[in-house]
């Protein structure tokens, strides 16, 4: 039970350690590119085409952490809370109505 709960705790910082990496990728090639192109400044073709790559390479990265952390959350919510008051406690069976 430790060990799920360590590896459920490496793989949420590796997660949260890859969506902020992608995230930063992102926000800084279009910062870069967009300011570019609102002040006309010409920036060499390798410089486009790697901040291209970078964006294409960030993005898969980006959506595969968000589906991994949003598919956790929900089976972490999905589970039944036990407290003192239920754990242990049967519901009291349905009566069979006769017709």
């Amino acid at each position: 039970m430790k060990e799920t709960m360590k590896q459920a705790e490496k793989l949420e910082k590796i997660l949260n350690w890859a969506m902020g990496v992608s995230i930063a990728l992102l926000g800084a090639s279009s910062a870069i590119m967009s300011v570019a192109g609102l002040a006309g400044i010409a920036l060499p073709d390798w410089l486009i085409r790697v901040l291209g790559i970078v964006s294409l390479l960030s993005l898969p990265v980006l959506v595969y952490s968000t589906v991994k952390k949003l598919l956790n959350a929900r089976k972490i919510a999905a589970q039944p809370v036990k407290t003192a008051a239920t754990n242990g406690v049967k519901k009291p069976k349905k009566k069979k109505r006769k017709k």
